[in-house]
């Protein structure tokens, strides 16, 4: 990757700096990317007339949303235009619709985050609501250490029409594996919660059902590129310990989050073997969340 130091520091990134706890090198790193010819064909993509939709993929704690939020300040300080940013996340199904996606399907589908626990239809019509721009447009926010939809009094309220919008989360731009890939559990959690299969094969029909067609809307796909599923369960405890010091009695302990990053083991491994052919943009990472490389990846084909 081609080095260009920084030249000075702007008013909006040290704002940025320092309302994300930052130390100066994140903006470095992340200019001297953007410098790169790679990164510089990148930013153009994102920068044409819009309304654009960028995907940016990672595993848990890789560094999505922080990504996410320097380009959307980067955006509308450099453009002046309006960049929205949403989190998968903050499109999961409420707590009392998971428990009845446990009672209905399986008991490992009232933990959030896979695929078939998110509204899907709340995605589409938001998104398609900010690509249709006519009016304000509500964004859903989901409280994790309640592990619920915040109440539709507090949502989001989007009054101009975005040129860009973000859609950051672990499972963007992923593809469903195949059913033979399904036949053996990988991890305990599986072994012992999914002998037969049902859940994985559950998650699997949904992504491949829903996913894809939202996948396939965006214009941009970006991989936040992680060295192994290994680190994950460490960048996991790292949020944990962040959300804790908010609520620290719904802080889930190591064992716990060992156990709750179980549920995304599969794909997670299965997406960090693909997405270099399926993403526009992969900045891989070290086990520190530093940019080791950036490169090209390959025009993404989904079938819907």
């Amino acid at each position: 990757m081609a080095q260009g130091p920084l030249q000075g520091i702007l008013p909006w990134q040290a704002d940025f700096i320092a309302t994300h706890k930052l130390p100066f090198e994140y903006v470095l790193q992340i200019e001297t990317v953007f410098a790169d010819r790679v990164g510089q064909e990148a930013m153009h993509r994102i920068g044409a007339e819009g309304p654009i939709l960028l995907g940016i993929y990672g595993a848990q704690g890789s560094g999505k949303s922080t990504l996410a939020a320097y380009l959307a300040k980067r955006h509308e300080s450099l453009s002046s235009g309006c960049c929205v940013v949403l989190s998968i996340d903050d499109f999961y199904l409420t707590r009392a619709q998971r428990q009845q996606l446990a009672l209905e399907v399986h008991p490992l589908l009232r933990t959030r985050g896979v695929p078939g626990t998110h509204d899907i239809v709340l995605l589409k019509t938001t998104l398609d609501r900010l690509a249709h721009f006519t009016g304000p447009v509500s964004i859903p926010r989901f409280d994790k250490l309640a592990d619920d939809r915040v109440p539709e009094t507090q949502f989001d309220i989007v009054t101009s029409a975005p040129s860009l919008v973000i859609l950051e989360g672990w499972c963007v731009g992923i593809l469903p594996q195949g059913s033979a890939d399904l036949t053996e559990p990988c991890n305990h959690l599986e072994r012992i919660e999914d002998p037969a299969g049902d859940w994985r094969q559950f998650v699997n029909t949904s992504l491949e059902r829903d996913y894809l067609s939202i996948w396939d809307q965006l214009d941009e796909l970006w991989a936040l590129l992680a060295p192994g599923f290994e680190v994950v369960s460490e960048w996991r405890l790292e949020q944990e310990v962040r959300l804790g010091a908010q609520r620290p009695e719904a802080m889930m302990t190591p064992q716990e989050v060992a156990r709750f990053i179980q549920h995304y083991e599969r794909l997670t491994r299965s997406s960090l073997n693909s997405m270099p052919n399926l993403a526009d943009l992969c900045l891989r990472l070290d086990s520190q969340r530093a940019i080791t490389e950036v490169t090209e990846g390959k025009r993404r084909f989904y079938e819907c």
